[in-house]
């Protein structure tokens, strides 16, 4: 089996949130085995010195747009003609390309310039599809992810769900599931002194499904009413959230704050973290509530069951229904020694989501793709 000398990592749009976490996390531990990388990306070279180790390579472009929807295009685009100049450079029979976003371009050049290609998938792609804002953008994608992603060499997916729905589109059920490389250690148990706190934590948009978080909180005021709702995040939704908050009459109880880069002072304070977001790959923010022996009441939505496990874990049976939320968070309060408890035993599998373990899981399956 062949060493694995260069990595390719594709990464256009460079923004804050999760799933960056997972590249960083990624592409660190991959130079400190000595291998070299490339990262296309429109990430800032200032960034580079505080977050990447030194020895990794910033293929920078320029691609950007106000518009989301566009700067995924722009930005797609643009690292197109970085990754050619790279394969102009190095060797293919030495490297190859691992896209950790916007795969359809990078495996359509791939494919002509005779280069291996892993995308990795984050996302449950039948739901994201079903709950997406711009329906004719999100079906064209679909069309065009069952025609291009049977093209690439691998596809690496993080969560059950996610592999379900990728089988489902996929020949041959090609994708492999490898958790996210998110964790640097299991945080010591250690007692919880914690305040009279709900938190949620996301972005705010559609997808996040907050708007069911404030309505089920306005229920669970009417038996609690010493709590607060603590929403980190941001998002194009802050304003529409904030409105509903008023309409409640519950925006002295309600709290919003900007994005926390580690909000981990909230995960030790809160009594419940609630999570019903429309469709996810694997939610870090639930291993982070968990890692912090936080309870969490979640959606059904791909990377809960595999966090939470289908046995511990307190689910919405519908994702639009706050009245369910509203009893499922009264349920955890009045039986918060149990919860807790529950939780504890959630927490004893968060290994599988270490850092060097699972990269390692990632670079055995390069390898059999460079076979």
């Amino acid at each position: 089996m062949k060493n694995i000398k260069t990595i390719i990592v594709l990464y256009p749009s460079f923004d804050r949130g999760g799933a960056t976490k997972n590249l960083i996390n990624f592409i660190n531990e991959c130079a400190s085995k000595n291998i070299k990388i490339y990262l296309v990306s429109n990430i800032d070279k200032k960034q580079k010195k505080r977050i990447f180790n030194k020895d990794i390579k910033i293929v920078n472009f320029f691609g950007h747009s106000q518009n989301i929807f566009l700067r995924r295009f722009f930005t797609s685009f643009f690292s197109i003609f970085s990754l050619i100049k790279l394969f102009n450079r190095i060797n293919h029979k030495e490297s190859i390309v691992i896209s950790f976003q916007s795969h359809i371009l990078p495996i359509i050049f791939c494919r002509l310039f005779q280069r291996k290609i892993v995308i990795r998938n984050s996302e449950d792609v039948i739901d994201a599809t079903k709950y997406a804002d711009k329906k004719f953008s999100a079906y064209l994608i679909f069309v065009l992810k069952v025609l291009i992603y049977n093209f690439s060499n691998g596809i690496i997916t993080n969560s059950s769900k996610s592999k379900s729905s990728l089988d489902s589109i996929i020949f041959k059920k090609r994708s492999i599931l490898i958790y996210n490389p998110y964790l640097r250690k299991i945080v010591k148990s250690k007692k919880r002194i914690v305040k009279n706190y709900i938190l949620s934590v996301g972005r705010f948009c559609k997808q996040k499904n907050q708007i069911i978080s404030i309505k089920a909180f306005a229920l669970f005021l009417k038996e609690f009413p010493n709590y607060k709702l603590i929403m980190i995040g941001h998002g194009q939704d802050e304003l529409k959230l904030k409105k509903i908050c008023r309409n409640l009459n519950i925006s002295k109880n309600v709290i919003f704050k900007r994005w926390i880069n580690d909000p981990k002072k909230f995960y030790i304070k809160s009594k419940i973290l609630i999570f019903p977001s429309l469709y996810e790959g694997l939610p870090n923010t639930l291993i982070d509530a968990v890692n912090h022996n936080l309870p969490c009441i979640s959606s059904q939505c791909s990377g809960a069951i595999d966090i939470l496990t289908k046995k511990k874990g307190i689910f919405l049976t519908n994702k639009k229904d706050f009245n369910q939320l509203s009893k499922k968070m009264i349920y955890v309060i009045r039986n918060y020694r149990k919860v807790t408890k529950d939780t504890v035993v959630i927490k004893r599998k968060l290994d599988r989501f270490l850092i060097k373990s699972q990269v390692q899981k990632y670079l055995d399956y390069i390898k059999s793709i460079m076979k």
